[in-house]
């Protein structure tokens, strides 16, 4: 069965995208680096859940603009400071 070229196009597009996204994150998780270092160095804790619950409300009222279900962009940016909070306590 052959791929209509339309549909061959889109993927093109979506590989592109994902390639945008994943550079994205890995530049916002190197920035994370930086701020676990400097939370060792103040002897801060690995977590902060008042900037989390900001983050969160921040990522709602973002996705409502752009089109994107809040609840699923809540998700996704709770996903992502579990991360950030895993990586900091390595520090």
């Amino acid at each position: 069965m052959s791929v209509p070229a339309e549909l061959l196009t889109l993927r093109e597009q979506i590989d592109a995208l994902d390639q945008q996204l994943f550079s994205v994150l890995a530049e916002r998780f190197k920035v994370t680096a930086q701020v676990g270092q400097l939370k060792k160095q103040h002897q801060l804790p690995a977590q902060d859940a008042t900037r989390e619950a900001q983050q969160l409300e921040k990522t709602a009222k973002l996705a409502a603009q752009t089109g994107l279900d809040p609840d699923f962009a809540q998700r996704l940016q709770r996903l992502i400071l579990d991360e950030v909070v895993a990586q900091h306590k390595l520090c």
